[in-house]
C-alpha cells in the first residue's frame, strides 16, 4: 500500500470515529488537519458515505446546511447527548459522594463527552457548582476501594478490612463476605455477612471508615436463591439502618402520598380514607423508624404493636426535652 493510500485510510478511520463519537465535522478545518484539499477530504466523506450504506449500518452520514458540519445520525447513539451528561452532572454534584479532587475529574471527563459545538455551553452551566463545591467531612479517597471491593464480591472472596466507626479511637479488625455495594444519602456503603455470625441479612459498613482492607484467598458460596439482591435490599432498607424485617401498616395524611411510594417502594395503598390512606409495607425496623417519625403528625402507624409502643416511647422523650426548654 502506497504511503498516500495509507494516509488517506488513517484520516477516513480517524473521522469516523470521531463521528461515532459524537463529533461534528467541518470540512475546512478537516483540511487544515490534514493539510490537504477540501475536496479530498469530501472524497474522504463519500468513502464513509458509502462503508455506512453498504454496511446497511443503522446510521447516516448527514450535512447540516445550516451549521455547515456533518454529523452522524443513529437510531440509538452510542454516545451520551448533551442533555444526558448535564443531567448526569447536576445528580452527580447534589450527590457529593466523592472528595472534590475525584468529582472534578470525573466532571472534566464527562463534559469533554459533549459535542465540540456544546461543550463550552456545558462546562459555562457548570463552572459555578463545581466551583462551589463542598466535599464531605472525610475527604478519603473511593474509586479505587469502591473497585477493589467490588472485585471481591463478583470474585466471592472474604475480606479481612480495619474498620473504625465515628467515635472508635482505634480500628477493629473484622472478617467479612461482601456481597453488595450501595449509595445512600451522601455516602457509599459495604454490604457484608461478619464471619462467625449468623444473621438473615448483611451488615452495612460505611465504606469511608474502612482504613484498609485485603482480599483473601477463601471463597465463600451463596446458594442462588439465598443469594443478595442490591436492589431488593434497597427497597426495604431506610437511612443504612436494618434490624428485624417486617410488615408495618400506618395512616397517611400528608400532602404527597407519591412521596411515600417513592420513599418506600415495597409500600401499597391497602385502605383509602376520608382524610388520608393506608398504607403496608415490608421494610427493615430500625430505619423505618427513623423515616415514620420524620413525618411527624403526618403519620399514624398501625402495626406492628411492638413498633408502635417503641414509636410512643421515642415520641414521649422528645416531648419532655421540649418541655424542660419551655420550663427553662
Amino acid at each position: 500500500m502506497s504511503q498516500e493510500r495509507q494516509n488517506q485510510v488513517g484520516r477516513i478511520l480517524s473521522m469516523y470515529d470521531r463521528l461515532k463519537n459524537g463529533e461534528s465535522l467541518v470540512k475546512r478545518e478537516e483540511a487544515d488537519r490534514y493539510k490537504i484539499s477540501e475536496k479530498s477530504i469530501q472524497r474522504d466523506l463519500e468513502n464513509i458515505r458509502d462503508y455506512i450504506g453498504n454496511e446497511k449500518r443503522n446510521e447516516k452520514l448527514h450535512y447540516n446546511r445550516e451549521k455547515k458540519v456533518y454529523v452522524l445520525k443513529m437510531g440509538q447513539p452510542s454516545w451520551l447527548e448533551n442533555e444526558e451528561i448535564f443531567a448526569v452532572l447536576k445528580v452527580l454534584i447534589e450527590s457529593r459522594a466523592f472528595p472534590k479532587h475525584e468529582m472534578d475529574s470525573i466532571i472534566e471527563k464527562l463534559m469533554n463527552l459533549a459535542h465540540k459545538e456544546d461543550s463550552a455551553v456545558i462546562k459555562q452551566m457548570m463552572s459555578n457548582e463545581k466551583h462551589l463545591y463542598v466535599e464531605l467531612n472525610h475527604k478519603k479517597d473511593l474509586l479505587n476501594t469502591l473497585w477493589q471491593l467490588s472485585l471481591a464480591i463478583q470474585s466471592k472472596k472474604i475480606i479481612n478490612m480495619h474498620y473504625k466507626r465515628e467515635f472508635d479511637e482505634l480500628a477493629s479488625e473484622r472478617k467479612v463476605k461482601p456481597v453488595g455495594i450501595i449509595f445512600s444519602e451522601y455516602y457509599f456503603y459495604l454490604t457484608a455477612y461478619p464471619i462467625g455470625k449468623e444473621f438473615d441479612y448483611p451488615t452495612i459498613y460505611r465504606i469511608d471508615r474502612i482504613e484498609q482492607f485485603d482480599q483473601t484467598f477463601i471463597s465463600f458460596k451463596v446458594p442462588y436463591h439465598e443469594r443478595f439482591q442490591e436492589g431488593e435490599f434497597r427497597k426495604r432498607v431506610q437511612f443504612m439502618y436494618t434490624g428485624e424485617l417486617i410488615n408495618v401498616k400506618f395512616k397517611f395524611t400528608g400532602p404527597s402520598p407519591q412521596a411515600v411510594l417513592d420513599r418506600l417502594p415495597t409500600a401499597k395503598v391497602v385502605e383509602k380514607l376520608g382524610d388520608g390512606l393506608v398504607f403496608e409495607a415490608e421494610v427493615f425496623g430500625k430505619g423505618i423508624k427513623m423515616w415514620l417519625l420524620s413525618q411527624g403528625e403526618y403519620i399514624e402507624v398501625i402495626s406492628p404493636k411492638e413498633l408502635v409502643i417503641t414509636l410512643q416511647n421515642s415520641i414521649n422523650k422528645m416531648a419532655i426535652n421540649y418541655q424542660n426548654l419551655i420550663i427553662e
